[in-house]
């Protein structure tokens, strides 16, 4: 009796073990009118028991060969014509269609019988024929480099140009127009300030603009590329995008507003994307998970660019203001993209026209931060300059009366008998120190101010203060021997009227000496001052109040024609 339960019960475990092991099989070989399913396999001989999955979710490339299969009993698209999917590289497609009365019509395609999109980033290949209406559309498809392939496939009518697309391309294009123009404002910034993250932002700028004319399928309008070569363009503007963009926000952002840790790593961004780039394109035994690394690569990029703005907004950058405002909805984009590629969502949410707009808003906000740094580096530049001219000014300007001083006579001598200031006179007051010592520093120099009013400097006359009582006074034009002595004799009206509580009239002597450019050419400043400083000694020893002159004809002091001037 016990024998026969055992019996009875492994009997029911084989039929039970059986069962299972038909029951997937002829799941396996039923297919769903309308349904739309996937499957891997190891070679092509082996997709006929290949293992298929009808959900629209887990989209495997882990096998050489994909496979899909989309069941058309019941649809209102029972005659296809052609197949499309996004861009996304492959080495062959073998299609073959079902037809309602079992006959098969097969056709094997490789990326160089791809049709591109012109507003959109997708690409086409024409059904074989057939005729009648049709069953079902088997796709193999030999190593595809992204699930996106499988993903995105389907079955569909030619399209058409409608005014749909038209418009498409027509925004496309105009974005396109809006990321030319910062190129031209940052080409005049930098003749102005030569600064790097002006240049940076011209390459970032160059790179969304290529990004966004090759992903919007604009490009194909223009250019006859092959698959290879737009992949290749769109990943590589891509990541240069990211790159530049990085260095600069390294670059613009003012400096103690952000940490040198965090400015390194955002200039050292590219040793991590471009070799996950070279995997990505390459992929070889990589190929089921390059697609994994690639995003994952960027998940340190969003938080370096994330932890920067952070850090430099709590310093209190102003510019990353604008790189905040720039940045969020890119950072929004490809966050979103980066967790639907790995596994958050059925498929890779690939956002094309939303990264279209991100780019441009990046690009019009962070040219606003370009031009509120230019600015600001601007007015810093010019505020500094005029420091600087105001220090230069102040160490060759008298600052007691505001007249030149010696400094800058010396240095400028050459040049001004050049102009034709060719005469000289040396001033100094006559018993200054009583002055001085009478009613004080402070009368005395009201006293100095008042006699540089008297000496009146114009555009023929420059007027210098040595130091103490002493003046110079350079002349070119007509009769300076009458317009130096007018000068003098003032200096007594002037005092005398700016310095009332004096009690005695305020003179001067003075030595002028005239050498025009012909008769001593090489004569230097202290050459001339020692002669005009010796004719004011013959003055003050002849009684002072007076003008001892010399007109210089030719290099011989003998020769020299001199005539003394009484008060």
């Amino acid at each position: 009796m016990g024998r026969k339960w055992v019996n009875l019960c492994a009997g029911l475990l084989v039929a039970v073990l059986l069962f299972a092991g038909a029951a997937p099989a002829r799941a396996q070989a039923e297919f769903a009118p309308g349904s739309t399913c996937h499957a891997t396999a190891q070679t092509p001989a082996s997709a006929a028991s290949a293992r298929w999955n009808c959900e629209q979710r887990d989209w495997s490339i882990d096998e050489p060969y994909a496979l899909m299969r989309f069941d058309l009993r019941g649809t209102d698209n029972r005659q296809p014509e052609v197949l499309t999917s996004r861009l996304v590289k492959f080495i062959a497609m073998q299609v073959t269609v079902i037809g309602s009365d079992g006959r098969k019509s097969s056709a094997t395609y490789r990326s160089q019988d791809a049709k591109f999109g012109t507003s959109d980033w997708v690409m086409q290949f024409d059904l074989p024929a057939y005729d009648g209406p049709a069953d079902a559309i088997l796709v193999e498809i030999d190593r595809p480099a992204r699930p996106l392939l499988l993903s995105s496939l389907a079955v569909a009518k030619t399209p058409t140009d409608t005014p749909q697309s038209l418009r498409m391309e027509l925004m496309i294009a105009m974005m396109c127009g809006v990321l030319l123009v910062p190129l031209v404002f940052n080409f005049a910034f930098f003749r102005v300030l030569r600064e790097r993250f002006l240049l940076w932002h011209v390459v970032a700028v160059l790179f969304m603009l290529t990004q966004t004319f090759v992903t919007s399928g604009l490009v194909n309008r223009f250019f006859d590329f092959s698959l290879e070569t737009l992949v290749l363009l769109a990943v590589t503007t891509f990541n240069g995008a990211i790159i530049s963009a990085a260095m600069v926000a390294a670059n613009i952002i003012e400096p103690g507003k952000l940490d040198a840790w965090h400015r390194n790593l955002l200039r050292s961004i590219g040793l991590l994307i471009l070799p996950v780039q070279l995997v990505y394109l390459d992929m070889g035994d990589l190929r089921p998970f390059a697609s994994d690394i690639y995003y994952i690569s960027f998940i340190p990029v969003v938080l370096l660019y994330v932890s920067t703005l952070w850090i430099a907004a709590r310093r209190g950058s102003r510019v990353v203001w604008f790189q905040i405002v720039a940045w969020t909805p890119l950072l929004a984009v490809g966050s979103t993209r980066i967790v639907s590629a790995l596994g958050a969502t059925d498929a890779l949410l690939t956002l094309q026209l939303h990264q279209h707009i991100a780019i441009t808003l990046e690009v019009v906000i962070t040219s606003l931060g370009v031009a509120d740094r230019f600015m600001v580096l601007k007015r810093q530049r010019d505020r500094a300059y005029e420091e600087s001219r105001t220090f230069e000014t102040l160490a060759e300007r008298d600052p007691l009366t505001g007249l030149m001083n010696r400094r800058l006579i010396e240095n400028r001598f050459e040049a001004l008998r050049a102009e034709g200031f060719t005469s000289l006179a040396a001033v100094d007051l006559d018993h200054f120190k009583d002055i001085n010592d009478t009613y004080g520093h402070g009368v005395g120099d009201d006293v100095l101010r008042a006699v540089a009013k008297a000496l009146q400097p114009d555009a023929e006359t420059l007027v210098v203060r040595l130091g103490g009582e002493e003046f110079l006074v350079l002349l070119k034009g007509d009769d300076p021997l009458r317009r130096a002595e007018q000068r003098r004799q003032a200096i007594t009206t002037r005092v005398a009227h700016d310095v009332p509580e004096l009690s005695s009239p305020v003179t001067a002597s003075m030595g002028l000496v005239e050498i025009p450019g012909d008769a001593i050419p090489d004569a230097d400043f202290a050459l001339i001052y020692e002669r005009a400083d010796r004719l004011l000694y013959e003055a003050k020893e002849a009684g002072r109040n007076r003008t001892v002159s010399e007109r210089m004809k030719v290099f011989k002091p003998r020769k020299a024609d001199r005539r003394r001037v009484a008060a």
